[in-house]
């Protein structure tokens, strides 16, 4: 099997995943809203997502570290297929019904799950022989949002809500299909004397992990604030969207700009990090996204929104490949699928308050305060981050 299909298979699965997030993400309130669900309450459901998504991604990290990557695509395919299941019968549910609420908790968690799992696929493949450029894979998945959230905007919008089950049964089938074709191809090339021993090496538990990793732990604090009004804005991004005079085609549209405006960001990245140290180009994103949302709460046309959106080219777009480089660098290997996956998890746990305290402000006082709100809560989580990051070369 030739090394360059291990990339274009890699890149085919980073672009179905995050098309997959844009359709949970972008579209979940959306559907939930027509099938009579409150903001409230969809709040509820994408928190009690998250938290099945925090508890489970450490056990499975672990469980991934002790068996050296044996179990990793076992554990993708499993993911996907309940998915794909779960969506299946979603379009056969009666509306605001436990059903229907329980099925988007386990789909909200399974694609949480995903995320660190698409990661650590990154580094498994390198045993096959094959080196893969994962900012460029990034992009490819900023690319694969923006096209999925602009298309099933106009298909929400034209047609009927029925359009976000159906286009996620279609792309999680591919994303199965692609995780399939590795589980069934070449074995890993065979590891060196010196990856032997540092293969043998215990992973740390959980809580020993944190505590041979303190500063890292700041760094997780400082990731869950930020990403408390970045969960925020993802999970109930029609309501702004609509405050500022947009409608669900707006929404995709905003979104689409907002993923393709990281391309070029997450392309160059190798060469910015060939300049910059990981650490300076952390520090910069971080003060970039409290600045971005501080604009989306001073925006008051959808015009302003799209300036606003233009940041994330200098905040997420940096920080994503620069946090999985910094893992890499500041962790231990034999803590790495660990480490990755902690990331994940305390942005999965700043989704569940975003999700909660989200749809209860929303409901009782509108969108402006949830936005003041969420801009306090990431200017704070700037400010952890700067005196948590470690100096790397």
């Amino acid at each position: 099997m030739e090394l360059k299909n291990y990339n274009l298979r890699y890149f085919l699965m980073q672009g179905c995943y995050w098309a997959l997030s844009g359709i949970i993400f972008g579209f979940t309130a959306v559907y939930l809203q027509e099938k009579q669900y409150t903001n409230y309450q969809i709040g509820i459901i994408f928190a009690m997502g998250n938290i099945f998504g925090f508890v489970a991604q450490p056990f499975i990290a672990g469980h991934i570290d002790k068996s050296r990557s044996a179990a990793l695509l076992r554990y993708i395919l499993s993911t996907a297929a309940i998915s794909l299941v779960l969506m299946l019968g979603v379009l056969f549910m009666p509306s605001a019904c436990l059903p229907l609420s329980a099925a988007f908790v386990l789909l909200i968690g399974g694609n949480i799950l995903l995320q660190p799992l698409c990661i650590s696929l990154c580094f498994y493949l390198e045993t096959f022989g094959s080196k893969i450029n994962f900012s460029a894979a990034r992009a490819v998945g900023s690319l694969s949002f923006g096209i999925a959230t602009v298309a099933l905007g106009l298909l929400v919008e034209r047609v009927s809500a029925s359009a976000v089950p159906l286009s996620y049964i279609i792309i999680t089938a591919l994303f199965g299909a692609l995780a399939l074709s590795y589980a069934l191809g070449a074995k890993p090339r065979e590891i060196t004397k010196e990856a032997a021993v540092e293969v043998s090496e215990k992973p740390s538990g959980i809580f020993e992990f944190l505590k041979e990793n303190k500063r890292f732990a700041f760094f997780l604090l400082g990731t869950s604030l930020l990403y408390f009004t970045h969960s925020l804005l993802g999970n109930f991004m029609i309501e702004f969207v609509r405050n500022v005079g947009g409608d669900s085609s707006d929404m995709g549209s905003i979104l689409a700009f907002m993923t393709l405006s990281e391309i070029p960001a997450m392309l160059l990245f190798s060469k910015l990090s060939g300049r910059f140290s990981c650490s300076a180009l952390l520090r910069f994103a971080v003060i970039m996204f409290t600045l971005k949302e501080l604009m989306i709460y001073l925006a008051g046309s959808v015009a302003m929104f799209y300036a606003a959106e233009a940041l994330q080219a200098l905040s997420f777009a940096i920080f994503v490949p620069a946090s999985v480089r910094y893992v890499d660098e500041v962790i231990e290997k034999r803590n790495s699928t660990k480490g990755q996956t902690f990331i994940t998890a305390v942005i999965s746990m700043a989704s569940v308050f975003a999700s909660f305290l989200g749809g209860l402000l929303l409901d009782g006082a509108g969108a402006k305060p949830a936005l003041l709100v969420g801009v306090i809560v990431s200017a704070a989580g700037t400010f952890v981050m700067l005196g948590a990051i470690e100096k790397t070369k």
